[in-house]
């Protein structure tokens, strides 16, 4: 057994923005309210330096990591509570600016940081793509990787993750629009194909409407099932799990003691070797995009 304590936060959003964002205060009494409840680690938003902050401060947000003021509350929360705390900031290393996710030990000392990948449309005028790759973290209870935001929609590097060994994967996010089961089906098809938890963390509105901050934050188990959900409100959540405890295969004899888990299957049975379209060079426009091109020509004409 691999037993450990989930949590994850929803955070209020409100109006009018201000400097420093409120956000950020509320993300530190969430700490408070995760050690109180002697969480393993808790998960908190994508950026809440920047999310609710005034636009004209955001420029100056970006601190060094370790070493700015933003890292130093947390770190400080994680210390006082004995708890692993995972969030993103905006980072500032020499004259590069990243979205970066940070992992902070029970004393406060930083674990390790992933730089968001895959930026969402705009976003690329702000920050860069992340340039450290796909690492997973050894924590005392298990081992974790994130992902941030768009990164959501890449399966590929969840796919990395659990292939490096992650128990649980994190999922800070600043999603809006919530308008059915969009991003929750695709957390839960993350988590059902790596066969891992997934924790997501989101802000929310009140009253919630379509575009704005959906809250839902949800800790989903390798079934693809919810745990434990914030619902459209603020506030925390957790989940009890053994993150050794796989789903069984229906297999008998010889088989279940190939494949004695879903996971041994769905990782195991992998073709590598034919999945080499995927990096390939493309020296001329791929098919998606000329279809995509088709079609836009259609709805033109």
């Amino acid at each position: 057994m691999r037993p450990a304590r989930l949590a994850t936060a929803s955070i209020l959003l409100d109006e009018p923005p201000s400097y420093p964002s409120r956000c950020i205060d509320r993300c530190l009494e969430m700490i408070d309210r995760a050690g109180d409840a002697q969480a393993d680690i808790v998960l908190l938003p994508e950026e809440p330096d920047v999310v609710g902050c005034r636009a004209d401060h955001v420029p100056d947000l970006p601190e060094p990591i370790p070493g700015g003021a933003t890292l130093a509350q947390f770190a400080q929360r994680a210390r006082d509570n004995n708890i692993y705390v995972a969030y993103s900031q905006r980072e500032r290393a020499g004259d590069r600016i990243y979205n970066t996710g940070v992992l902070l030990d029970r004393k406060g000392e930083l674990v390790g940081t992933y730089r968001k990948m895959h930026l969402a449309p705009g976003e690329e005028d702000e920050v860069l793509p992340g340039d450290l790759g796909y690492p997973v973290f050894e924590c005392d209870f298990g081992r974790v990787g994130m992902g941030i935001c768009m990164d959501i929609h890449y399966p590929e590097m969840w796919r990395i993750l659990a292939l490096k060994g992650a128990h649980a994967l994190l999922f800070p996010t600043m999603c809006i629009d919530y308008t059915g089961d969009h991003i929750e089906s695709i957390v839960n098809a993350r988590a059902i194909d790596n066969q891992v938890y997934l924790v997501s963390s989101h802000f929310v509105m009140q009253p919630f409407l379509a575009g704005r901050s959906m809250g839902h934050s949800r800790i989903v188990d390798p079934y693809g099932r919810s745990l434990a959900d914030t619902s459209h409100r603020p506030g925390l959540v957790f989940a009890d799990v053994d993150l050794d405890a796989g789903y069984e295969t229906w297999y008998t004899g010889e088989l279940k003691k190939r494949y004695p888990t879903l996971k041994d299957c769905y990782l195991g049975m992998r073709r590598p070797e034919t999945y080499y379209e995927l990096i390939e060079q493309q020296s001329e426009t791929p098919a998606w995009q000329t279809a995509l091109d088709l079609s836009h020509a259609a709805r033109g004409a």
